[in-house]
């Protein structure tokens, strides 16, 4: 085993020793509420970084620095623009998310249409859950595969199992306090690999130099690929503004303002990370001449870092990968929990029984995670399926149900229905079935621009279903919904 492997492997046991010892020592949650919001104790400012770390993993770091390697300044875009966008959004999401104080999101939905609306969105959630924590799995099997030199199988199980235990053990209270320790440890990593490949690149101006070289069109106009650049932010920003585990951190807050805090706090925070990665990537033109196999990041740390900072960065890029797929355990654990075993199979299940079915949903969540890690192994094209899902089939009965007393119960079901059965469609001809595809070619059947008609279906079959369904009792629900939302 070469010496950057060793140190890695001696940081990542003692870390992972660490976390795992305070799941167990967090595992006596006593109730719900404490398992999955921490019973709302925590300050903002863990929160922020909380709600930061869960979008800026390992594997948006990993993402934006190939794309940085390929495109320049534009791939900002890829990941940041859409986690700005729906950061700003957000800032005017935080108050009312706090003020309903959910334990899940679909408890909104319930309140605002009825219970099969609240179940139907549960799933669509649960389903986007796994997904996304598919796509951080796909991310640490090939970051730990290529470093170790596992193969991806072995290296997807080892992750997996690590974050399952410490998920599963310590719920939401061990998800935040190791997001904070993660996130940490990923900007340590961040700024030891930028001073390395500032200085084994030459500089910006030995990559001026190699890009004029290649002919790489618009390297340093951040605007150079509008087109695909408006249509990440689209792709993307419809499903994080809506992200349950966002939402679960607004809810998790004492109070609004802890709430509101907790939103500006993280989109001060995120803003400039996706530049260290960009940057990161667009360095490694002046050290590898070809793209090197598996990733920028990884192929930096394995030749051009220092062993011993090697190790630190490494397990460092690693805990931000596992940060945000225990978030997504943890949340998609919720949702089951809470909209489909309590709600619907166990109404009167109590507080023991909650927390116990609550593991066992994390178990659930892992293991469907690993099916999908196992059958399509593109982090990009996994994470763009699992906004998909979000954006098509929940955000217009979510968003628009909070603030247009029209819509309706049928109009909300119809959409998530119609724009879960688009999105599943694509879904399972993705994954190898043969389907034939019903997307139209404008403005392009590839993502990012696939998402865009699922947008545009749910939003004009929420409209056009809820204005044919008026009645007196649904106009009813919806004033009393939101004069409760106005009085809180």
């Amino acid at each position: 085993m070469a010496n950057y492997q060793l140190t890695a492997l001696v940081f990542i046991v003692v870390y992972y020793a660490f976390v795992i010892g305070l799941s167990l020592y967090r595992r006596m949650v006593k109730s719900e509420l404490d398992y999955f919001l921490a019973s709302r104790t925590f300050p903002a400012w863990i929160l922020a970084f909380s709600y930061a770390a869960s979008w800026f993993g390992g594997a948006s770091a990993i993402v934006s620095a190939d794309k940085a390697y390929a495109g320049g300044w534009s791939s900002y875009f890829v990941m940041g623009g859409p986690t700005i966008c729906s950061g700003i959004v957000l800032l005017f999401f935080a108050k009312r998310i706090r003020m309903f104080a959910p334990l899940s999101q679909p408890e909104i939905t319930e309140e605002r249409y009825n219970r099969t609306a609240r179940i139907i969105q549960a799933i669509i959630i649960w389903w986007y859950m796994i997904t996304w924590a598919a796509s951080q799995m796909i991310g640490a099997a090939n970051f730990v595969g290529d470093y170790f030199g596992l193969t991806y199988t072995t290296a997807l199980f080892i992750v997996v199992v690590v974050v399952w235990f410490y998920c599963m053990f310590g719920g939401f209270k061990s998800v935040v306090t190791t997001d904070l320790g993660q996130f940490i440890w990923i900007i340590v990593a961040l700024l030891i690999i930028l001073v390395t490949a500032l200085s084994a690149s030459g500089g910006f101006g030995n990559v001026s130099r190699v890009v004029a070289q290649k002919e790489i069109p618009n390297f340093y106009n951040i605007f150079g690929n509008a087109k695909f650049s408006l249509f990440y932010i689209i792709s993307f920003t419809f499903a994080w503004v809506i992200s349950a585990e966002i939402w679960q951190r607004f809810s998790a807050a004492r109070s609004v303002k802890e709430a509101q805090k907790v939103s500006r706090g993280a989109l001060f925070i995120n803003v400039p990370l996706y530049f260290f990665a960009v940057v990161i990537g667009m360095l490694a033109v002046g050290i590898f001449p070809e793209k090197p196999e598996g990733n920028i990041m990884t192929a930096l740390i394995r030749t051009q870092v220092p062993w011993l900072l090697a190790g630190i960065s490494f397990a460092g890029l690693l805990a931000a990968l596992m940060s945000t797929m225990d978030t997504a355990l943890n949340t998609g654990a919720l949702v089951l929990t809470e909209d489909i075993y309590h709600r619907v199979i166990n109404k009167k299940a109590s507080e023991r029984q909650l927390v116990l079915f609550g593991r066992v949903a994390v178990t659930i969540m892992a293991i469907c995670g690993i099916f999908i890690s196992l059958a399509i192994k593109d982090l990009l094209w996994v994470l763009w399926m699992a906004s998909d899902i979000l954006a098509a089939g929940v955000f217009w009965p979510l968003v628009l149900g909070m603030y247009w007393k029209w819509g309706t119960s049928k109009g909300a079901i119809a959409s998530m229905l119609v724009g879960g059965v688009f999105t599943l469609w694509h879904y399972l001809i993705d994954l190898g079935v043969q389907l034939p595809s019903i997307r139209p070619d404008w403005p392009g059947k590839g993502w990012p621009f696939s998402v865009f008609w699922g947008i545009v279906i749910g939003l004009v079959v929420y409209v056009v279903v809820s204005l044919a369904t008026q009645s007196d009792n649904e106009r009813l629900k919806a004033e009393a919904f939101m004069n409760k939302m106005a009085l809180k």
